[in-house]
């Protein structure tokens, strides 16, 4: 009888430290196997990001869309400038990633996701994402008006807000509002396009706002009209916040809008824009584009498109039109506008560059799955923008 109660006893002491022992090694050895996995995480996505911003791909151009005309083409990805710095990315390659502006670019021409992971090798085994955003947070809003002779209201006055990436107010950054505006005019029977510009500098305040007047420009513009048909007013924000500069481009006010996209030379009009009418439109052929902090300067065009009127967009054999500017686009030239006239009444066709936010990515990553992600600034011509990228794993 004592031998059994002595061989319970000791059993049950066996089992006690078993499983003291398991309740310590276990948590530990998962501990050490989930950092080890995290730890490796971390280094897919450095080796990511260093692949990304400091390669230029294969071909080095291949931003290019005449050397490089699809997807199929491109054998390597990377988005470092050729012959650029370290961390200097090409404007034309980061505007092949994505659809920006609201316009929607070619199938043949974008860069999709899903390349971009084959390229990298993560296809199969990891998602990612790539965001590319401003490093200062520009906003604006309208706060007055100008009223032209025949009741025509034109945005006046604005009020800028200017934030850090992490949302503080950028104090005492240098700010530049290049005010482009665009009026068609009546004369003598036939309609003109009239482009001015102004530009004007304020340092930005203790809250992060700054205010910015145009009335002068609107004043003076109001004596050489005869008739307004329709006018178009556009803001381009240009920040500079001790060496980090930013830029962000708005219409004004406006809603007859139809959204396109821009790579290399090239202007790209989606049928499926917010002018959702099938019939013809008509271009006239002039474009301002702005290049801040301080002009704007004019250009026209030539149709790309095969079989159609250059100066027609409709439903004909394509769902887009492809224009080429005559003069070469500046690699810092934030945004292009061109007036478009549909049954008698104008519209403005807008191109946004460089793009404000750029988001690529496959999948998503539910809030349960474990992400690495590491962010670095970068430059995108004269601007300067937060890399963002985020790893996780298929299979988790």
């Amino acid at each position: 009888m004592h031998v059994t109660i002595d061989n319970m006893f000791a059993f049950f002491i066996l089992l006690l430290i078993l499983v003291t022992f398991m309740g310590y090694i276990i948590p530990t050895a998962y501990l050490s196997f989930t950092t080890a996995r995290e730890h490796q995480l971390e280094e897919v996505a450095q080796a990511i990001m260093d692949k990304v911003l400091l390669s230029t791909g294969i071909p080095e151009d291949w931003g290019d869309i005449l050397k490089i005309q699809d997807s199929s083409q491109l054998l390597s990805f990377g988005l470092q400038k050729a012959g650029g710095e370290p961390y200097v990315l090409d404007m034309d390659k980061v505007l092949r990633m994505i659809n920006i502006g609201g316009g929607q670019l070619p199938e043949t021409v974008q860069i999709d996701a899903w390349t971009v992971a084959r390229l990298l090798g993560l296809e199969n085994k990891y998602g990612f994402s790539i965001r590319i955003t401003p490093a200062l947070n520009l906003t604006a809003s309208v706060v007055g008006y100008y009223n032209f002779k025949g009741g025509v209201q034109v945005p006046s006055m604005v009020e800028v807000t200017v934030k850090t990436y992490e949302g503080r107010p950028a104090v005492s950054a240098n700010l530049t509002g290049v005010y482009v505006f665009m009026i068609i005019d009546r004369d003598q029977g036939q309609d003109v396009c009239y482009v001015d510009y102004v530009f004007k500098t304020s340092p930005v305040r203790i809250d992060g706002r700054a205010s910015l007047d145009f009335t002068d420009l609107l004043r003076d513009a109001e004596t050489g009209v005869k008739n307004i048909q329709k006018s178009f007013s556009a803001l381009i924000v240009y920040a500079d916040y001790f060496g980090i500069r930013a830029v962000n481009s708005s219409m004004l006010g406006e809603t007859d809008i139809l959204n396109g996209t821009t790579v290399d030379d090239y202007l790209i009009l989606s049928i499926e824009g917010s002018l959702e009418i099938p019939a013809a439109r008509h271009l006239r052929n002039q474009t301002a584009l702005a290049n801040p902090p301080y002009y704007v300067y004019l250009s026209t065009f030539r149709n790309e498109t095969n079989g159609e009127s250059g100066l027609v967009i409709n439903k004909g054999s394509k769902n887009y039109r492809v224009y080429r500017i005559t003069s070469t686009i500046d690699e810092d030239v934030a945004f292009m506008i061109m007036p478009v006239k549909y049954r008698g009444k104008y519209y403005v066709a807008t191109f946004y560059r460089p793009p404000s936010v750029t988001i690529c990515q496959t999948g998503m990553a539910s809030g349960n799955i474990k992400t690495s992600v590491l962010k670095r600034m970068v430059k995108i011509g004269s601007f300067h923008y937060v890399f963002e990228i985020r790893v996780w794993r298929w299979a988790e």
